[in-house]
């Protein structure tokens, strides 16, 4: 019941890093990156054989896009042009970030490729494109000693005719030279492209301003961490859930104390069974008494605790504790019938977190009764 819950949220919050609030499960997000190198490589490696190769095989398709694609021919290279061409970020596709720098302009395509503009000449210029003899000619072959032009028909018509005169305009100050045309990665401050440039900018386009950050806690076990996240965004089994995505047929009562409907704030906030274990922890921990009004309070009451730097991560990690414990017993009352008591729920408290606490932190030395004590609190 819990992995179904858990399967309804949205795959860009899943696969957002951890800092960004989600739980970085980003492999799809890796695997476009890698292949969308190819596309770079394939620009700047003009001279290799395997560019050729593409060029032979695919050149001369009536696409006429940033790469030359044969989409009759299936395979891989035809994975990467989609990738490249897909609206990734700001609906804009990864081809919109590399801008060619004319040299010697024999390996910029004068109508496929930006390089004078944010947008190749092709799309900004439809009537003069449609006019051209030799789509995929270099910016060479039209600007080297002049301007050449090569028309299947004089552009006469007035669209075709204001086209001209902008596209003169924009052209006349470029000066071919000598040397290595190069690529630009506007991605990166550098210029130079990396897989972890795509990869932040493809999780940097799923960034939500509002959206809680859960803090993860590095001494407790991932499995709590992961269940707190999920917490706060209700996505566990609890009978409200399991009701609103039609798994059960009605909301049922809360098994811990049958006086309200099961949800994640009663469950976990306001019924008197988790109220009396966080007035147990409060003691324990010499802290006010814990109150919270929704989730996202509760895994945030250490940072506004008076507590040291220390002792308000260890705080948050007893916190995630007491979540984790309470939804054991919860289980345990409802598919083993046996309820827990509250004196339970709060032993196991302590007893798994001095576990994991001394084993998965600094503080090896850390004994059971200083940990009763809260001395290092």
């Amino acid at each position: 019941m819990g992995a179904a819950v858990g399967e309804m949220l949205a795959w860009d919050r899943v696969s957002s890093p951890k800092k960004d609030g989600g739980l970085g499960l980003c492999k799809l997000k890796f695997d476009l990156a890698l292949l969308s190198k190819w596309g770079w490589r394939f620009k700047n490696d003009s001279d290799g054989l395997w560019v050729k190769v593409v060029k032979a095989i695919h050149s001369g398709s009536s696409g006429w896009a940033f790469l030359p694609c044969n989409r009759s021919i299936r395979g891989t290279w035809l994975n990467i042009c989609n990738i490249i061409n897909k609206p990734y970020i700001d609906n804009k596709p990864l081809c919109s970030f590399v801008r060619g720098e004319v040299a010697s302009g024999g390996d910029i395509l004068f109508w496929l490729d930006p390089w004078i503009a944010e947008t190749p000449l092709r799309e900004m210029f439809p009537c003069l494109f449609r006019l051209e003899v030799i789509k995929n000619c270099s910016v060479r072959d039209r600007l080297e000693g002049g301007i050449t032009w090569l028309w299947k028909n004089d552009p006469d018509l007035a669209d075709e005719a204001q086209e001209l005169v902008s596209l003169s305009s924009m052209v006349s100050l470029v000066v071919i030279g000598v040397g290595k045309d190069m690529w630009k990665w506007l991605g990166d401050s550098t210029g130079s492209f990396s897989v972890r440039s795509v990869k932040d900018m493809l999780n940097h386009g799923n960034i939500n301003p509002e959206r809680f950050v859960f803090e993860w806690c590095r001494w407790v076990p991932l499995k709590c961490n992961i269940f707190a996240w999920r917490l706060e965004l209700n996505r566990i089994a609890t009978y409200d859930a399991l009701f609103s995505r039609g798994i059960v047929s009605q909301v049922g009562t809360c098994p811990m104390c049958g006086s309200d409907d099961e949800s994640v704030i009663h469950l976990f906030i306001s019924c008197r069974f988790a109220s009396i274990i966080w007035y147990k922890v409060s003691r324990w921990c010499h802290i006010p008494s814990i109150f919270a009004f929704s989730i996202k309070d509760l895994l945030e009451i250490h940072k506004f605790s008076r507590l040291g730097a220390s002792a308000k991560k260890i705080l948050q990690g007893v916190i995630i504790t007491v979540c984790w414990c309470i939804w054991l017993a919860r289980n345990k009352t409802v598919f083993s019938v046996y309820r827990a008591s509250e004196e339970e729920v709060f032993s196991d408290v302590r007893s798994l977190g001095f576990f994991w606490f001394r084993h998965r932190s600094s503080f090896r030395t850390l004994s059971w009764h200083d940990w009763c004590k809260s001395v290092i609190m």
